[in-house]
This record gives structure tokens, sequence and C-alpha cells, in this order.
């Protein structure tokens, strides 16, 4: 029986790889969606588009684009690609635990196939080497 070669899986590795992915995490949050209310900030609080809702209400005269007409669909585009980016920011946040809960899964499944291959080799070598008759686990059986 040929099994192939052994599979090797180096767990360090996959820690900091684990590691780096909660820094990226940490900085999306900290440095990108954090920042996003102060972007909508800077760009004046004078915004004619309602941004909770994807209705468009002029509440007002004008825009921070000004107030002909060809403003309002400026604000508009100005407001959907500030909306893109605002979700693209969190579902990468949510793709990056998504992979680093695969990540602990793998890393936490190859220790547990380890400890069972090491658990069968001592299993079977205490077979091997108990004298025969005895009733730890028997001994080696013979034709």
């Amino acid at each position: 029986m040929s099994g192939g070669p052994a599979t090797r899986v180096d767990t360090d590795q996959l820690q900091a790889a684990i590691r780096q992915l909660e820094d990226v995490k940490r900085y999306l949050e900290s440095h990108c969606v954090n920042y996003m209310p102060a972007i909508t900030k800077a760009l004046g609080s004078a915004t004619n588009v309602d941004m909770s809702d994807a209705e468009y209400q002029f509440t007002r005269e004008a825009t921070v684009f000004g107030g002909f007409y060809s403003a309002y669909g400026i604000q508009a585009k100005n407001d959907g690609v500030y909306r893109a980016v605002e979700t693209s920011l969190r579902q990468l946040i949510v793709h990056i635990d998504t992979t680093i809960q695969n990540m602990q899964t793998i890393i936490g499944n190859f220790q547990a196939d380890q400890d069972a291959s090491v658990q069968g080799a001592q299993d079977l070598e205490r077979l091997l080497t108990s004298p025969p008759g005895d009733s730890s686990g028997g001994g080696v059986l013979y034709a």
C-alpha cells in the first residue's frame, strides 16, 4: 500500500499568516472604516443626498458641489461611490474573518490528526512489544 508523500502542515506559518491577517483587519477597521464618517464631514454637512437610503431626497438649495442642476447628479455619484467603498471595506473585513476562522480550523484539524496518529503509533508499538498473553493488549499474534 503506497500512501504517497506524507502530508506536512507548517502550523507556525499558518499562525503567522493569521497574525498578519488580523493586523490587516485591524488596519482596515481603524484607518479605513473608522475614517469614513470623517470623509463625509470633510465634504460638508450640507449634502442634499439622504445617505441612509437609496432614494435621493434634496433637502437644501445646494450641494457641496454647488447649486446648479448637475451638482445634484455629481453629489449622487459621490455618495454612491462613498457607500460602495464603505460596503467593500466592511465585506473585506468579513472575508478576512472567515479566512482566519478557516485557517484556525485547518490548524486544529491537523493537530488533532497528528495527535491521533501518535496515539495510534503508540498503541501499535504497545501491541507489538507486549508479551504474548499479556492482558494489556496482546502481543504479536502468530498464525
